[in-house]
């Protein structure tokens, strides 16, 4: 079945975008590739597409088990053969799937970088024919430099399969040292980088200096209320005293982040998409690769570590190509915890160099994320220069802009 006929039986679209096309013709080629393509662009196409055409399976390596239900539960209705194996399933639950996979019953499989390390899976899946490996959100790699460190592993995998299939990167975001990072990860031969403009021109992005944070998202909470928001912190601890306080205020309000049980992970992120709380304050450890269309704006509590972080987090903001606002409620004390997490990265297979070049670069991103805070030229041209991308500092859609 060729490209098109897929897209139109399954997806139910006649065209696919420039740099879509490219991406799957470049895979459908068996090279290795690396995508940048905006929040919201289309990446899983990209991959979904060639996957239904190879022959063999197709393995998502993801950092998220919601990302991996939800794009499982979305191919299923489509009538696709998808399948994911985490730590919420029992052994019964996996074998029953491990038989599928053996059976070639299965076009995709969703796991975790950890779940490559795990001798049960390798022994199984040394028995299926693998064509196509997929590292979606390919920035979390750089997680593998403190707290996620099986994402650096990958390359162990493919060695253990003893072939190489055909790799697919795919984010959103990434600067020239970022794709260096990703490329010496996984350890890719001169993959080819497909990049769309990461420009969102639809966000309107507002930095608010301020002492007084939680007056100022009172306020944005106020004339937003009724639509669909994020609010995002650094740590668990302000967004556990921001989501008792904003409930006691009688906002609809909800929370996620890391420490939370399985169950309540669950009912927080059905109670967002139902639409029966409004805001959801949280962590970075929600959002990502979740599609709700009508977020309309997305605040910064905290200051992001990262331009990469900011552009990430905010892109989750208006899916639907209509206007919503990316704010930071910024303070210079916010720069001392954003420091206490660079200088206590830990990584026991990294030396004492080589974490002190990670924190270097942390250190780096920071400043530039500070200077977007500070700096009076368009938000926008700011963001696109960043990422080595031209822009004439004219967007209209920040308020360094309006204020001119």
């Amino acid at each position: 079945m060729k490209k098109y006929e897929v897209l139109k039986k399954y997806y139910g679209y006649e065209y696919l975008k420039k740099e879509q096309e490219e991406i799957i013709d470049n895979v459908l080629s068996k090279k290795n590739t690396i995508g940048l393509l905006p929040t919201g662009f289309g990446k899983s196409l990209t991959f979904q597409i060639p996957a239904l055409i190879f022959e063999g399976l197709t393995i998502v390596i993801t950092p998220l088990i919601s990302l991996m239900y939800d794009q499982v539960e979305s191919l299923k209705k489509k009538n696709i053969c998808a399948r994911y194996i985490n730590s919420t399933q029992t052994k019964e639950e996996q074998d029953k799937i491990y038989y599928e996979l053996i059976s070639n019953k299965v076009k995709l499989l969703y796991v975790s970088a950890e779940r490559l390390e795990s001798n049960y899976f390798l022994s199984q899946i040394k028995k299926i024919k693998i064509d196509f490996l997929v590292i979606d959100e390919a920035h979390t790699l750089l997680w593998s430099e403190d707290f996620r460190i099986s994402l650096g592993h990958i390359p162990n995998f493919i060695k253990y399969l003893g072939y190489h299939p055909t790799i697919l990167a795919l984010t959103a975001t990434a600067t020239n040292k970022t794709l260096e990072k990703i490329i010496n990860l996984v350890k890719l031969n001169d993959p080819k980088i497909i990049e769309c403009s990461c420009d969102r021109e639809n966000i309107y992005y507002r930095i608010i200096r301020t002492n007084r944070k939680d007056e100022e998202l009172i306020n944005i909470l106020v004339s937003y209320k009724g639509q669909r928001g994020i609010i995002y912190t650094l740590t668990i601890k302000t967004a556990q005293k921001l989501y008792i306080k904003l409930k006691n205020l009688g906002f609809s309000v909800g929370i996620y982040h890391g420490s939370l049980s399985k169950e309540e992970k669950n009912n927080m992120q059905a109670l967002y998409s139902k639409r029966l709380i409004d805001f959801i304050v949280c962590t970075s450890s929600f959002g990502m690769g979740v599609d709700y269309p009508d977020v309309r704006f997305v605040v910064e509590y905290d200051i992001p570590q990262s331009v990469e972080d900011f552009v990430q987090q905010t892109g989750r903001g208006s899916r639907d190509g209509k206007y919503a606002e990316g704010i930071v409620l910024f303070s210079l004390d916010d720069i001392k915890t954003a420091n206490y997490f660079i200088e206590n990265i830990r990584n026991n297979e990294k030396t004492n160099k080589e974490l002190d070049l990670i924190k270097k670069d942390r250190f780096k991103k920071l400043d530039s994320m500070i200077e977007l805070c500070l700096t009076r030229k368009c938000i926008h041209q700011y963001i696109c220069n960043y990422f080595n991308q031209s822009h004439n500092g004219r967007c209209n859609m920040c308020y360094n802009c309006k204020k001119k």
